[in-house]
């Protein structure tokens, strides 16, 4: 099995968004924007389930991104079409259930998790995150990513995350506080990155929902793990306003000395300003990871 027997039933979860809950941070938004991001999911559900690979392409921008559970990375509307292809048509069923909607002026962020079954493949399950921006007056997608919440099995084709982690934004800073509160071993200090209500979806495991589970989940972690060392890198930022911003970059797990490695992921990241009226008096802006998924063929023990 390809990476993308894998990859092909996490487009149709982007594409049906208007099939699950409905939570909705809507404070900032306009009826009509609501209205325009419902019917552009239920039209990418259709498109996909009638294997309209023309009509599915629309609904992304000319730029857009996408980055898979099995760490292929598209980058534009050609490449994203040749990632579907005919693979679309493996599909024998796919949920979807939209957990949150984040809007931001003319962009949004979303939460969903999925579960697909292909003829061949079996069937997949995890959490994405979707970032959108509105487009002459229409909803576009310009990112997104998923992961798995079990092993998805061996039959396989994993990109490779590079070694090379030249390259780091101004953000990297944020993010170097998880790798050092992990290095040290300090899980309690790891939680206290997270926002109460955050969401963290990581291979191979059930989706960590809350403060509390993901100081539980890192004390776990290091418990079995404790000769392991943590580098990040963060690759790319983008603003949705003064007090959240969307991270993408690379997490490596190694044993101590780089002899042994461990694990390997891509990771996007929402981050929300957590102290924002001591900003306004002078004090320094302190971050919390509200959701993060993280894609990749393994990253911590199980």
């Amino acid at each position: 099995m390809t990476s993308r027997k894998f990859a092909i039933g996490t487009f149709v979860l982007m594409a049906v968004w208007g099939c699950g809950s409905d939570v909705v941070d809507m404070s900032q938004a306009p009826i009509e924007d609501r209205d325009l991001i419902r019917i552009m999911h239920d039209a990418r559900t259709t498109h996909y389930n009638e294997n309209d690979i023309v009509a599915l392409m629309g609904t992304y921008s000319e730029e857009a991104v996408v980055l898979t559970g099995t760490l292929q990375v598209a980058s534009g509307k050609d490449a994203i079409r040749d990632q579907i292809g005919t693979e679309m048509a493996e599909s024998q069923g796919l949920s979807n259930e939209l957990e949150e909607v984040l809007l931001f002026d003319n962009q949004a962020v979303l939460w969903g998790s999925y579960s697909w079954s292909g003829s061949t493949s079996g069937e997949t399950s995890g959490p994405y995150l979707l970032e959108l921006e509105k487009i002459n007056s229409s909803w576009k997608v310009t990112r997104e990513m998923w992961s798995h919440d079990r092993d998805p099995g061996e039959d396989l084709t994993w990109d490779v995350i590079p070694e090379d982690f030249d390259g780091d934004t101004e953000w990297s800073d944020e993010m170097k506080v998880l790798e050092d509160l992990y290095n040290r071993g300090n899980s309690a200090a790891l939680a206290e990155l997270f926002s109460e209500d955050a969401l963290v979806g990581i291979p191979n495991f059930p989706v960590l929902e809350g403060r509390e589970s993901v100081g539980t989940f890192f004390q776990n972690v290091l418990s079995k793990s404790s000769e392991t060392v943590m580098d990040v890198s963060v690759r790319s930022a983008n603003s949705l306003d003064e007090e959240n911003v969307m991270l993408v970059g690379y997490i490596k797990i190694d044993g101590n000395g780089g002899d042994a490695t461990r694990g390997r992921a891509r990771f996007l990241v929402l981050l929300e300003l957590a102290n924002p009226f001591e900003v306004d008096a002078g004090e320094d802006a302190e971050w919390h990871v509200r959701w993060m998924v993280a894609s990749g063929k393994e990253l911590f023990p199980s």
